[in-house]
C-alpha cells in the first residue's frame, strides 16, 4: 500500500469517528472496520511507524461485528473510557502525521515537476532561438 491509500483510509475512519454518536469504544471499532489493523508498519513514514505499531497492538483482536464467542470481551470491551479516549487521540494524531507527510510529498513532487517543466521550457526556447537564428 502507499501513503496516499493510508491517508485516504485514515481520513475516512477519522471522519466517521468524529461524526458518530456512538460510544468511544464503538468509534474505535469503526477505525478497525476501515482497515486500520490491516496496514503494515512499512506503509507509514519512518517517524510514524512506532505510533502505528502501538495502535495496531492495542486494537489486535478487536471484533468489528458480532463475535462468535460473546463470553470473552475483546480488547476494546476491556478498556476504561480514558484508555479508549487516549487511543482515539493517538489515531487522530497518526492521521495528522500521515496527512502532513502526504501533502509534503505531494507539494514537493509538484514543485519538482514545475522545475522540470520550467527547465524543459527554457530548453525548448533555446532550441527554437537557435533554429530561428540559422
Amino acid at each position: 500500500m502507499n501513503l496516499s491509500y493510508c491517508h485516504e483510509k485514515l481520513s475516512l475512519a477519522l471522519f466517521e469517528m468524529c461524526v458518530s454518536t456512538q460510544s468511544l469504544k464503538n468509534r474505535l471499532r469503526i477505525s478497525v472496520r476501515h482497515g486500520l489493523t490491516f496496514f503494515s508498519e512499512n506503509d507509514f513514514p519512518e517517524g510514524l511507524r512506532e505510533q502505528f505499531s502501538e495502535i495496531k497492538l492495542a486494537l489486535a483482536g478487536v471484533s468489528v461485528s458480532g463475535r462468535i464467542d460473546d463470553s470473552y470481551p475483546d480488547p476494546v470491551d476491556r478498556m476504561k473510557p480514558s484508555q479508549a479516549q487516549r487511543l482515539l487521540n493517538e489515531i487522530i494524531s497518526l492521521r495528522e502525521g500521515v496527512a502532513r507527510e502526504y501533502y509534503r510529498r505531494a507539494f514537493r513532487d509538484r514543485a519538482s515537476g514545475a522545475e522540470n517543466k520550467s527547465t524543459a521550457t527554457e530548453n525548448i526556447t533555446e532550441l527554437v532561438t537557435k533554429l530561428m537564428g540559422r
